[in-house]
């Protein structure tokens, strides 16, 4: 759904476009700390330690504010909470599998599902800034997509199911998370994620919570930064700008990540990388610019 904008909402625009940027640039930072910490650290441990310290992050800030939950903010907060756990189950499924510069890029094919659902469901057509976007994210993707040289794997697929299913997310939240509190829903969410986590724990990879001791410091980063943070500003950024607009921006993530990836894992990055993450680039600033 198209959010109205008038002359007095640019600011507030240009702000969530700034969120939504961190937000990206959080997320790269958790993508390589994860392919770093991966082999040591069961995947759903992983998620246990990163959402239990964004949620005790949250409710620290504010415990007030999480007392006042009401019931229809718990019945909006579970969907987007058991939502978003699989996005994150899969993408760390999938971050296993595959390089962490690839899952980064594949992860953002969201920019195409949401133009395609949100026409389905809204009945109409996108604009033609919308379509350029997204058209040029696309063939940036794919170029991306084989940078180290690489074919299509099962944890590509898993990371195209991540990009999916947060689609639907996206797209729920801008329905109906606009009449809520912003920290209210951002702490339901984590809460439903750690609860999830916690049982996928149990029952799939049998608790130690030893093993989140001794990376107690990367998760701690991860869960307040990457996981918390980032969480409580996309839900607030949401409300400003159209779901399309934060597929888009949120494109950021793949690029820090290839920086970061380059940078600290030694990735290869080919000259079709490079030509993708410039369409990208281009997709990212017109977005902006033209505040679709």
């Amino acid at each position: 759904m198209e959010k109205l904008l008038t002359p007095k909402k640019d600011n507030k625009i240009y702000i969530a476009y700034l969120e939504l940027i961190f937000v990206s640039f959080m997320w790269a930072v958790s993508t390589i700390l994860l392919k770093m910490y991966i082999d040591k650290i069961p995947p759903f441990h992983l998620l246990l330690g990163r959402f239990f310290i964004a949620s005790l992050t949250l409710f620290l800030f504010s415990p007030k504010k999480v007392l006042k939950i009401k019931k229809e903010d718990l019945r909006i907060g579970f969907i987007l909470g058991v939502l978003i756990f699989i996005v994150y189950a899969l993408h760390i499924l999938g971050l296993e599998r595959t390089t962490a510069s690839k899952s980064g890029f594949l992860a953002s094919l969201s920019v195409l599902f949401i133009p395609i659902l949100e026409s389905f469901i809204n009945k109409h057509i996108p604009t033609l800034w919308t379509i350029i976007c997204v058209v040029s994210s696309i063939f940036g993707l794919y170029l991306i997509s084989g940078m180290n040289g690489s074919n299509l794997n099962f944890g590509d697929i898993l990371v195209i199911g991540c990009a999916f299913v947060y689609t639907i997310y996206i797209i729920i939240l801008d329905k109906y998370g606009d009449d809520k509190d912003n920290h209210i829903l951002s702490f339901i969410q984590l809460l439903i994620v750690t609860i999830s986590s916690l049982f996928f724990s149990i029952f799939y990879e049998g608790l130690n919570l030893a093993l989140l001791i001794k990376n107690i410091i990367v998760i701690i980063i991860i869960g307040v930064f990457s996981t918390g943070l980032t969480m409580y500003l996309q839900t607030k950024a949401q409300k400003v700008v159209s779901p399309e607009s934060v597929g888009i921006i949120l494109l950021g993530e793949p690029l820090f990540t290839l920086i970061l990836a380059y940078a600290f894992l030694h990735e290869t990055i080919l000259l079709k990388g490079l030509i993708g993450s410039g369409l990208i680039i281009i997709s990212l600033v017109i977005a902006i610019i033209k505040k679709i």
